[in-house]
């Protein structure tokens, strides 16, 4: 073609390198689902170690989990000194069972999604989740269990920054809708002494959740209520504040917006609506992770999407909010607050 030039010789091989690490970018995932699936960080929690150790701890091919160490060393999860093998301060820090900012569980329910990201082409083709067309009527407990624990991680290492960028001083009530696991309305009550908060959730997600409320001593203070988002109300003017965190990219505009003029309903005068949420740019190409996320809920749900910044401020405005503005997070995600009028 008249202006392209496709000699050898010109070839950017920067170009080209960043094509192939997208093409082999899952080899890494697989590294580290391996490892958590061994849990070999927490393994190396109790000393250094040599890859023949370490083979006979987990009960595998020497040569073999000599390979994985040294790809697990190469991706900065481990080090390695002469023979021997330990976690890296990053490891240490999220790849430990029983340390308070675990993702193990969370990188568990990734390596779940293999499946179903497997199904890519065909829900582009179709427009729907294939995923989910053979799914039994029954929800699997086990199933249930897997996702909230992952939520749970997932929040674990959001709460601090989150409950340093909402004013709940003068609450005295908040509701956490479809709070699955409780962990951002735990860390709202124990940052916020004279706050009580309700998790509402689907009654098989409930069930667990008081289980992670216990866990935390806090039953005197944060409840759970079951009811689905779409069929149930939230009550009339209860609450002095909402927050609608990971749940408005499963829906539809037209069911998103129904949900947050239920939350202005159950709201009390001038009270406080919290959206947490992967947010788009208004081109819907940035940030990288909300503009692939989306493409997750194609996958795994019947309407779900990433959505806009300029969406969420419509569909408040229309569901009765105002003083609308928004708080970015270190992490890949935002709040988007509002106050009812």
């Amino acid at each position: 073609m008249k202006g392209e030039d496709t000699t050898m010789a010109d070839t950017n091989h920067l170009n080209a390198d960043y094509l192939l690490q997208l093409s082999c970018g899952y080899w890494k995932s697989h590294v580290l689902f391996t490892a958590v699936g061994f849990d070999l960080f927490t393994i190396l929690n109790r000393g250094r170690r040599t890859a023949k150790e370490i083979s006979q701890t987990i009960q595998a091919n020497e040569r073999a989990t000599e390979m994985l160490l040294n790809a697990l060393v190469s991706l900065d999860l481990l080090t390695k000194q002469e023979n021997y093998y330990a976690n890296s301060v990053l490891s240490n820090r999220h790849l430990i069972k029983g340390n308070p900012y675990y993702l193990g569980d969370s990188i568990h329910h990734f390596h779940n999604m293999m499946d179903t990201w497997a199904m890519l082409r065909e829900t582009i083709e179709t427009g729907n989740p294939v995923s989910l067309k053979d799914l039994p009527e029954e929800v699997d407990p086990h199933d249930v269990r897997d996702f909230i624990t992952a939520m749970h991680n997932l929040a674990s290492v959001k709460t601090e920054e989150i409950c340093s960028k909402i004013d709940l001083k003068e609450a005295k009530l908040l509701l956490d809708i479809a709070g699955g696991p409780g962990t951002y309305a735990i860390a709202l009550a124990m940052a916020n002494p004279g706050l009580h908060a309700v998790v509402f959730d689907l009654e098989h997600t409930i069930r667990l959740t008081r289980e992670f409320i216990a866990a935390a001593k806090i039953e005197d203070r944060v409840t759970t209520q079951a009811g689905n988002c779409l069929e149930d109300s939230f009550g009339e003017k209860v609450y002095d504040a909402i927050l609608v965190s990971n749940l408005l990219h499963i829906y539809n505009p037209a069911n998103n917006t129904r949900i947050l003029r239920k939350c202005r309903d159950a709201l009390r005068e001038r009270g406080l609506i919290v959206i947490h949420e992967f947010v788009l740019d208004t081109t819907k190409t940035h940030p990288q992770f909300a503009a692939i996320f989306s493409l997750n809920m194609l996958l795994g749900t019947q309407e779900g999407e990433s959505y806009s910044e300029d969406e969420y401020r419509v569909w408040l405005a229309n569901a009765g909010f105002e003083d609308i503005k928004r708080i970015d997070l270190e992490s890949n995600s935002t709040l988007i607050l509002g106050k009812k009028k």
